[in-house]
């Protein structure tokens, strides 16, 4: 299913610009000594910010209160500080397992993506997902737009909320025996089949052509690390380019176009627009937030980004075997695209000569 959405409409009465938020709600103001240092945090319900006194470094922060701060109330902006890459990735890296600082792609037609939470649609979704941009680019600070999952579900319909609770989303993809055996050996089917055995919801056929399908299922509604519902997915995005994702619901049936549209039009209402421009750092609360690349049509743009997998204590399936950091980058979408998604067919189903 291809839905049509309009990524570019703003909710009436918004500005374009680099705005923190088009939801403003009450803000507070307090400081917090850390080592000798008063950072000075402006909070509002749903987002928050630490801003930079004379002569103070992002690394002057206290840890403990930035991951409190995100836990109550889902991202948070580092302004004022002008960090360096290297500042950022020591930042980080004071937060457990991150993953290698990445360099966000913006295409040259300057689309924009849909909502959703970070490597949702697979077994590695991170705690927390780090911005921080190293130079607008010709086009100025153009946002990245966020969403407050927990408002958002909190806003749906009973009858859609009830149906969120009742239903998972399940991504099914398949690769080819070419591309699997390059990646483990033609003698690393037996580790393959074991690795993806012990991940959790992920369930995995090698098919009679040799081919290997791959299903992952995961809830609609997640649980935050405060302990709120939240609608923090990757469906909106999924929708938008099948052939990647293949998504459906649990059993299969296609996700209700009806549901998308009132969730995709719910979450350009109530999106908040996280403008940039060099220096300033971020950080969402990945079972949270969603997010979504706007549309960029100007050149030079450096955001990078770096995923925080255990920020708030998660732990994900170990990948610390050559087999199993494979399995996880083939996962997440990086050994290249299936040749097939969506369910497998009855009859495929039943012919596979091995059943995982």
């Amino acid at each position: 299913m291809r839905l049509g959405l309009d990524l570019r409409r703003r909710p009436e009465g918004v500005r374009s610009g680099n705005v923190l938020g088009a939801l403003r709600l009450l803000r507070f103001t307090r400081y917090v000594a850390n080592q000798g240092i008063a950072m000075k945090i402006n909070s509002d319900q749903a987002g928050c910010e630490i801003v930079a006194g004379p002569g103070e470094s992002i690394n002057d922060c206290d840890p403990r209160e930035i991951v409190s701060l995100v836990r109550r109330h889902g991202w948070l902006v580092f302004d004022g500080f002008d960090a360096t890459v290297a500042e950022f990735e020591a930042l980080t890296s004071r937060f457990g397992t991150c993953a290698g600082t990445r360099t966000v792609h913006y295409p040259a037609g300057g689309e924009a993506l849909g909502f959703h939470a970070e490597d949702a649609y697979n077994p590695y979704r991170p705690d927390a997902i780090w911005f921080l941009c190293v130079f607008a680019g010709s086009d100025g600070g153009a946002p990245t737009r966020i969403v407050d999952g927990v408002r958002l579900l909190g806003d749906l319909g009973a009858d859609w909320q009830e149906f969120c609770r009742a239903n998972v989303l399940r991504f099914d993809r398949q690769w080819s025996r070419e591309l699997w055996q390059a990646g483990v050996g033609p003698q690393g089917k037996a580790e393959l089949d074991a690795v993806l055995r012990g991940i959790p919801a992920v369930s995995h056929q090698f098919l009679r052509n040799g081919d290997l399908h791959v299903s992952y299922s995961t809830p609609i509604v997640t649980r935050t690390p405060a302990g709120e519902d939240s609608f923090s997915n990757t469906m909106l995005q999924a929708i938008t380019e099948p052939p990647f994702y293949g998504l459906s619901l649990g059993n299969g049936a296609p996700v209700p176009p009806e549901l998308a549209e009132t969730v995709q039009q719910m979450a350009i209402d109530r999106e908040i627009r996280l403008g940039w421009k060099a220096g300033r750092a971020g950080v969402l609360d990945n079972f949270r937030m969603m997010h979504r690349r706007s549309e960029y049509n100007g050149t030079g743009r450096d955001l990078r980004a770096r995923h925080c997998e255990d920020f708030f204590g998660s732990v994900l399936p170990d990948a610390s075997t050559p087999v199993s950091a494979w399995a996880k980058s083939l996962l997440q979408g990086d050994e290249g695209y299936p040749v097939q998604v969506g369910p497998l067919d009855r009859e495929t189903a039943l012919t596979t000569s091995e059943r995982a």
